[in-house]
């Protein structure tokens, strides 16, 4: 019987130890009736800080461009995307909208791997569908014949007459489709 209460008192003492463990015991250092309410309110400095956290701030300066002013600084960096890659101005058009308009980031990711670039914005290494020079061809909207010169392709290989093509492109930009849209799907022909 010994071993019985031994065990007993044992199993006692280990669910009070546990119970100590997992409620933080009796002597857990806090007594919720000696806190003062005085150590938890926030001390309100009556000196107004405000002045100090606007004088560190960093100061920037902007200027505001004007449409002209946008348009002109696309068109630079256009030109020189299509200068030093030796590109289209449409492929580097394309280039810059996808690297949201950074100039050095389409320099570092077109040197860093052009193939890959490529292939991320839709850009043909050449036509989809070259035409053979000198022969005519019959525009896929219009039905008339017209030489190779005066026709552009679908990356599909629809060929398209010049006039229809610039219907069609008007009326996208009337309907609100961007027009880079477009130059995924087409490739001027040569």
């Amino acid at each position: 019987m010994d071993s019985e209460e031994e065990l007993d008192m044992q199993d006692a003492a280990a669910e009070s130890a546990e119970d100590d463990f997992y409620s933080g015991g009796e002597e857990d250092g806090f007594d919720s009736d000696d806190a003062d309410v005085a150590d938890y309110e926030f001390i309100d400095n009556d000196s107004d800080d405000s002045d100090d956290l606007v004088s560190h701030r960093h100061q920037q300066n902007y200027t505001v461009l004007s449409e002209e002013d946008i348009r002109q600084r696309q068109d630079d960096d256009v030109t020189r995307i299509a200068t030093v890659l030796s590109i289209s101005k449409v492929a580097a058009s394309i280039l810059l909208r996808h690297y949201n308009w950074s100039v050095s980031k389409v320099h570092d990711e077109w040197f860093a791997d052009e193939e890959k670039v490529r292939k991320a914005v839709g850009l043909l290494e050449e036509p989809a569908v070259p035409f053979p020079d000198g022969r005519e061809m019959t525009c896929g909207i219009c039905f008339e014949t017209y030489p190779s010169d005066r026709l552009l392709a679908a990356a599909c290989g629809h060929p398209f007459c010049n006039s229809c093509w610039a219907v069609v492109f008007l009326m996208a930009i009337d309907e609100g489709v961007p027009t880079s849209f477009f130059f995924f799907f087409f490739s001027w022909s040569s």
